[in-house]
């Protein structure tokens, strides 16, 4: 049976393979929480900028504070920008969307990024199992792509296991995702990873 404790150790397995750069930012891989079940009727594996930008987004600060960015549609790409930060997904492919997060300013300071309410219309699909939810067919584990500025580590969290009409979860699919930094992610920063989003009904 799967459970979020072996999700956790397969995940933790990513990290030998984690992204790092000739900068000082890394990625550790991703790992899990608990959160609560999110209840859908149907999953479907095209997800677009409208399902997407359900998604969505608070940000907090290295002081604490949260802000609510919100997202601009347009085609396959929703983005949010700030005086700040901007924040952008791209539906790249059928099973992979482009996640960046990028510091605008010299007074930009976050420590993390939360994609999601508990009511979203996106999930985000992992490999395995597969096959695993039913409609999602088969998904992306994250992989980071751009890792450029401060000494920070990102890892990613995926919460609320998604599971149709009342069945049980089948621990592929989550609709909220949380992006971490160790340290402050500032001036000149930039984090980018693809994922799978899906559209849940």
């Amino acid at each position: 049976m799967l459970t979020l404790r072996t999700l956790a150790l397969a995940a933790a397995a990513t990290t030998l393979g984690a992204t790092t750069s000739s900068h000082a930012a890394t990625y550790g891989g991703f790992t899990f929480f608990a959160g609560v079940a999110r209840n859908v009727v149907a999953v479907n594996q095209a997800s677009n900028g409208v399902s997407n930008a359900t998604s969505y987004l608070r940000v907090q600060t290295c002081a604490g504070a949260l802000q609510y960015p919100v997202w601009v549609v347009g085609g396959p790409v929703c983005q949010a920008t700030t005086a700040d930060y901007q924040i952008t997904m791209t539906v790249i492919a059928a099973n992979q969307t482009r996640v960046r997060i990028a510091a605008t300013s010299a007074t930009c300071a976050i420590r993390a990024v939360r994609f999601g309410t508990p009511n979203s219309l996106c999930g985000y699909d992992l490999t395995n199992p597969n096959p695993g939810t039913v409609g999602s067919l088969t998904g992306f584990n994250p992989v980071a792509t751009v890792l450029t500025g401060g000494a920070w580590n990102a890892t990613i969290q995926f919460g609320n296991a998604v599971r149709i009409a009342g069945t049980a979860a089948q621990m592929d699919l989550f609709n909220i995702m949380n992006v971490n930094f160790s340290a402050c992610f500032d001036t000149g920063d930039v984090f980018e990873f693809v994922v799978d989003t899906d559209r849940l009904q």
